[in-house]
């Protein structure tokens, strides 16, 4: 019987000692047992395989001698970090180059453009935005637009104020590229007010993404001192959303 008891007790101490491991809190939330050999400027510590691992001090957080229970870690430093491109909603931004050609009765003139927009994305159908850019109208020799004589602009170019919103026609999360849609509407500074809308494709992923897209643009136009009219625009967009 006391050989009996003997053997248990032994038994108990020395699976009490496996169980009593040293135990190695590190910054990133992670948890290492195992027998700890060295604790320095590095600790090392040997683990149940035969394996030894060695960490910085800096990446140590706490060390524990002899521990049976493990604490529950505390929140990693980088747990607060957010990856905004898998998020639905949230603010977006998008740049683009805008080339295209205008017509109005008989008169046409090519137009070149650079946009910056910025806004909330509500879902993947639909983002709305204001957006900012220079536009440049080339071969304009007819006043046409900014380069208006009883205005006295001798720069053929204006500055598009606009709400822009756009959305995919299709989900894009099982896929690289799909259709979407976009629209502005605003007032151009040294020109007039303006609409366009069109249709186009996406590539990259939830949000970040290279566009381009076909639109039709109207705008009041003046033509002659006192004089105005409709004019008609196709253009040709690409760009990068973000």
């Amino acid at each position: 019987m006391k050989r009996f008891l003997l053997l248990f007790v032994c038994c108990f101490l020395f699976a009490a000692s496996l169980n009593a491991q040293d135990v190695i809190y590190l910054n990133n939330g992670n948890v290492v047992r195992g027998k700890v050999v060295k604790n320095t400027d590095e600790v090392s510590v040997v683990l149940g395989n035969g394996e030894t691992w060695t960490y910085r001090k800096a990446e140590v957080r706490e060390v524990q001698i002899g521990s049976a229970e493990v604490k529950t870690p505390e929140e990693p430093k980088g747990a607060k970090f957010v990856n905004y491109s898998d998020l639905d909603k949230g603010w977006w931004c998008a740049a683009e180059a805008v080339a295209g050609v205008s017509w109005y009765k008989s008169r046409r003139m090519g137009i070149f453009a650079l946009t910056f927009i910025n806004g909330y994305r509500f879902s993947e159908f639909l983002k709305i935005g204001v957006g900012i850019g220079a536009r440049f109208n080339l071969n304009n020799d007819h006043n046409y637009l900014l380069f208006r004589k009883e205005h006295k602009i001798q720069a053929p170019m204006s500055v598009p104020l606009f709400i822009n919103a756009r959305g995919n026609i299709i989900s894009q999360k099982p896929r690289m590229c799909v259709p979407f849609w976009n629209a502005d509407i605003g007032y151009a500074i040294f020109d007039n007010f303006f609409f366009d809308a069109g249709i186009g494709f996406k590539v990259g992923t939830k949000r970040n993404n290279f566009v381009m897209s076909a639109n039709f643009m109207g705008q009041v136009v003046h033509y002659d001192p006192g004089n105005t009219c409709f004019g008609n625009s196709i253009l040709f967009k690409i760009g990068y959303e973000f």
